[in-house]
């Protein structure tokens, strides 16, 4: 972000407050403008009952006291109903006014998050990938919570503001000379107040930027456990360098940054104080003030600590919201938007065919470099009604052809067709939609979302028992039962998914690799055969050599290249030999 979006942040705060409901802002601050401007005439109001009333109707002998209940006498009646009615005023104002901003700040944190939803899904899988879900979820439960609660207080600023300037206005009805110089001192005051608060920003904002690496260290701490439970000497490492050590950066910044902010705090709650003193032992000097002067002055300048709290308090939320507004924006910046399709619902499309022509791909992260593992170029072509086995050893490629084949991976240079048109970013979306996949990373939902629920569920129910999964689940109203399965089950259940949304094109990665034997004889001899009969086009990453013969295409892959192909022309002893060389690559 550049240093004029930094410095228009707060705009940007309250422009999230009025493109959410503009209407009540503009309640919200004119109620709080009213409470305020009623708020700073509460001093004058007590000042003036002190002294000796002008009116000869608000003299003593013409306005009797009154006793209220019987028990408490009240001194001048009309003045007291008029200065608690203008206090009820203030409560009701400032009780509005701070409801309708809930209300918004509420609203504007879940449309901000709804925004960060569709950015996400917008986003194309490799720059998903790239982000990584730990900056994310931050973003998500942490920057937008502090953006619209910083938000928020811009309205209180303004009422605080309001309120401040009604007593200094007061001030200047009582002595010009006293109000330039108190202003003068304020001011003063709130230019030196913004030295700590900028350098304690400049610490959260470090802070912050640590407070990622700690999301990152969590996710291998818990997905990881596994492997550093087998290896003292890794744990110990990882602990200390992906987690201790971002986390005594983040202790260091983060204390650092409230002790400037803290600093600030304090030394703003004595500014009224250090005026008080100025006005009386120095402005006393140079200047005659009578009594009455100085305790206005006094009373005015002990009553304006409030909204001067109000303001440097809602000053250092600001703060922390600008660094959280900043994180964001270049988070925004780096989620680009792939184009995609507004309708709900989108015909599938049938291809007769699917072909690669030319296709390479390099990860976005190494494009800049010589050297690195790159696909391609490849050539094939995917019919309906054959199985494809995409071979190879670890590393070769296969899954990154996968995602090129199942359109989440945009090719770096060549062409992709569904039969013979071509795949671009206008097309590309609604194409997807002809397709199934299941990767080794697959996510299982709890509903059976995007499916009819009444014809799903029927077959949903005859698939349980096929995948034997119907004494470990059932479906209710679209709804798994329990999704807390084996990794062999929940591939069982995702195959399931797969197969109710019967699209033309399936692809599976290592399906099979947690399956006992059972279950893999009923993928590779049933269900797989299954697809090809329905004409669907079926592709299958795989190391299962004891089943390579069941494949109508067999395509082997080296250092992201394909090496041989078999096709469903060549002889049996063709495809034998083929098998022998894979599994001695393997």
């Amino acid at each position: 972000m550049n240093k004029n979006n930094q410095k228009n942040s707060a705009i940007k705060l309250f422009g999230l407050l009025t493109s959410t409901s503009p209407n009540k802002v503009f309640s919200s601050i004119a109620l709080g403008g009213l409470g305020g401007a009623a708020y700073s005439l509460l001093v004058p109001m007590v000042l003036l009952s002190l002294q000796p009333p002008l009116s000869r109707i608000m003299r003593p002998e013409f306005e009797t006291s009154y006793w209220l209940f019987g028990i408490l006498e009240v001194s001048h009646p009309k003045q007291a109903l008029f200065f608690f009615s203008v206090c009820l005023f203030i409560l009701l104002c400032r009780g509005l006014s701070g409801s309708l901003m809930i209300q918004v700040s509420v609203d504007a944190t879940v449309k901000l998050r709804k925004k960060m939803y569709g950015r996400i899904t917008d986003l194309p899988i490799q720059k998903l990938d790239e982000i990584g879900p730990s900056r994310l979820l931050t973003a998500i439960n942490k920057d937008v919570e502090q953006i619209a609660y910083g938000a928020s207080t811009i309205p209180s600023i303004l009422v605080a503001a309001t309120t401040m300037f009604g007593m200094l206005g007061f001030l200047l009805y009582l002595r010009m000379e006293i109000f330039l110089f108190v202003l003068a001192l304020i001011a003063l005051g709130f230019i030196t107040y913004q030295i700590p608060i900028r350098f304690g920003g400049k610490h959260l904002m470090k802070g912050r930027n640590n407070f990622d690496d700690i999301q990152e260290g969590i996710r291998g701490l818990i997905y990881g456990a596994k492997e550093l439970k087998l290896n003292k000497k890794k744990q110990q490492d990882f602990l200390y360098e992906e987690l201790y050590k971002s986390e005594d950066e983040f202790s260091q910044a983060t204390k650092s940054g409230q002790t400037f902010v803290i600093f600030a705090n304090n030394y703003s709650n004595l500014i009224s104080f250090f005026t008080i003193g100025a006005v009386a032992y120095v402005m006393a000097n140079y200047f005659t003030l009578t009594r009455d002067a100085i305790l206005g002055s006094v009373m005015i300048l002990l009553y304006i600590m409030g909204p001067i709290t109000v303001l440097v308090g809602a000053m250092s939320t600001i703060v922390t919201a600008k660094v959280a507004a900043k994180k964001l924006n270049l988070l925004f910046d780096e989620m680009t938007i792939e184009p995609s399709t507004s309708k709900s619902s989108v015909e599938i499309r049938q291809p007769s065919q699917l072909k690669l022509e030319n296709i390479e791909y390099v990860h976005p992260a190494l494009k800049n470099e010589k050297s690195g593992f790159h696909i391609g170029p490849i050539n094939l072509t995917f019919n309906p009604g054959e199985i494809t086995y995409l071979v190879g050893g670890n590393g070769s490629g296969k899954t990154t052809l996968g995602k090129l084949v199942s359109l989440h991976y945009i090719p770096s240079n060549g062409r992709v067709y569904f039969d013979d048109e071509l795949i671009d970013e206008t097309n590309r979306d609604v194409c997807r939609q002809s397709i199934s996949a299941i990767y080794s990373d697959f996510y299982l939902f709890t509903k059976l979302f995007g499916l009819s629920k009444q014809g799903s569920q029927e077959r949903a129910t005859e698939l349980l028992k096929e995948l034997g999964l119907d004494e470990k689940v059932t479906i209710h109203n679209g709804c798994f039962s329990s999704t807390q399965l084996s990794d062999g089950q929940k591939k069982r259940l995702a195959l399931l998914v797969s197969y109710l949304e019967d699209r033309p094109i399936y692809i599976f990665d290592e399906w099979a690799a947690d399956q006992d034997p059972e279950f893999k004889e009923i993928f590779y001899h049933k269900i797989l055969p299954d697809l090809k009969k329905l004409n669907k086009v079926v592709v299958v990453i795989t190391h299962d050599d004891r089943y390579f013969h069941l494949a109508d295409k067999l395509v082997s892959m080296e250092s992201g290249r394909v090496v041989k192909e078999v096709g469903p022309q060549a002889d049996k002893a063709a495809q034998n030999q083929h098998t022998q060389e894979v599994e001695d690559v393997i």
